[in-house]
């Protein structure tokens, strides 16, 4: 687990930049993830040491951690009714490409710790499969 500990590196931070969805709402900083992967070339380095430093320190600052949260019609009923909104988290850019070398990190050592047979909040895996291979189990116990 030495992996959690040591310093995120370039390829880490860039592929978590390559993995921002366009054309979303910005955070409260007002930067669309557009500058994120347009400058990554110019921004990297420095975005990276940045990353190291909170890292190495053990705290993100407040700006990358905070959400503004906003509201959305559904576009279905009456714009009156709250239940014909739903709430949607308005984050930082920067905080996200952060989150994500932290996901990506934590998504290999689940994959190495975990077994076969679990399937929840797994990439391309559903706790769907298991309840297919459950009663595929089933079925073949009844036939013997």
């Amino acid at each position: 687990m030495n992996e959690l500990d040591s310093p995120p590196t370039l390829e880490e931070l860039s592929k978590a930049i390559d993995t921002l969805a366009c054309g979303k709402a910005p955070g409260n900083d007002g930067n669309p993830s557009e500058i994120l992967k347009c400058g990554k070339p110019a921004l990297l380095h420095s975005l990276h040491d940045l990353l190291c430093l909170c890292w190495e320190h053990g705290h993100i600052p407040q700006d990358m951690r905070d959400a503004k949260i906003v509201t959305l019609y559904k576009n279905k009923g009456d714009r009156s009714d709250c239940n014909n909104y739903r709430g949607i988290s308005l984050l930082s850019v920067v905080g996200k490409a952060c989150a994500r070398v932290t996901l990506a990190r934590l998504q290999t050592l689940a994959y190495r710790v975990y077994s076969e047979s679990r399937c929840g909040f797994r990439a391309g895996r559903s706790t769907v499969d298991m309840i297919f291979s459950l009663r595929q189990l089933h079925e073949k116990c009844l036939e013997q």
